[in-house]
This record gives C-alpha cells, sequence and structure tokens, in this order.
C-alpha cells in the first residue's frame, strides 16, 4: 500500500508540477501542501524553486533555514536514484543558493530534495539538452 501511495505522490508531482513539503511546517503557498504541527512558523524552512529552469547545464537551488540544524540538499532521478548531493553539513540560519551542474546526466525531470530538522520539501526540475 505504500508503494502505490508513493507511485501516486509522484505521479501527481510529475503531472501537475504540485510541491509536497512533509515535516514541522504549515501550509508555505499555493503550490505546496504542508503537513505538521500549524503551531509552527511557516517561515521556518523554505525550498524555493531552482533558476532557470527548464536549465542546461546549471541552475541554482535557494533554500532559506530560520533554525540551525544539519542540511541535506539532493537531487534525485525519476527511478528515485540520487544524483547529486549538494549540502551535506551543518547550517545556521539565513538564505543559502547551490549550483547544480547536470553536465554530465541526461536530459529529463530531476526531483530536489532539502532535509533539515524533520523539514523535508521536494521541487521538481527539469534539464534540456
Amino acid at each position: 500500500m505504500k508503494n502505490v501511495f508513493i507511485i501516486l505522490l509522484l505521479t501527481s508531482f510529475i503531472l501537475t508540477g504540485t510541491s509536497y513539503t512533509f515535516g514541522n511546517n504549515s501550509l508555505l503557498t499555493s503550490n505546496d501542501i504542508g503537513i505538521g504541527d500549524p503551531s509552527l512558523p511557516s517561515d521556518d524552512y523554505k525550498l524555493y524553486q531552482n533558476y532557470p529552469n527548464p536549465f542546461n547545464p546549471t541552475t541554482k537551488i535557494s533554500f532559506k533555514i530560520n533554525k540551525e540544524g544539519f542540511v541535506y540538499l539532493s537531487v534525485f532521478n525519476l527511478v528515485g536514484q540520487e544524483v547529486s548531493v549538494l549540502v551535506y553539513e551543518n547550517k545556521k540560519p539565513g538564505i543559502y543558493e547551490v549550483e547544480f551542474d547536470a553536465q554530465d546526466i541526461p536530459s529529463g525531470i530531476y526531483l530536489y530534495k532539502l532535509q533539515i530538522n524533520g523539514y523535508v520539501s521536494v521541487k521538481r526540475m527539469t534539464l534540456i539538452r
């Protein structure tokens, strides 16, 4: 049953472009669905859409954190294989920008995921050659 939910979630994500956010946060924007403790401020963490999108061969991914924590930002293909780890370290509060170089991977749709202090957010990006 869990696999069916994941497949439906990915299908919805790919076809509609809806971004899903899980963890200790509330509804972020009209394009994000939040699940978590509504008593926590919605602006504690934020994963922004990459720019440019679509891109070739590099794009910038930005995120905001208001509480110090261990940040894990990674890129996955649609099969669920991790393609790249962009950030894997403790970060202080602030806004960060990371460049993703997709020079060695094929064209297609990729997902990037931010994890910090129980917060998880995933967004979609498109690489066009």
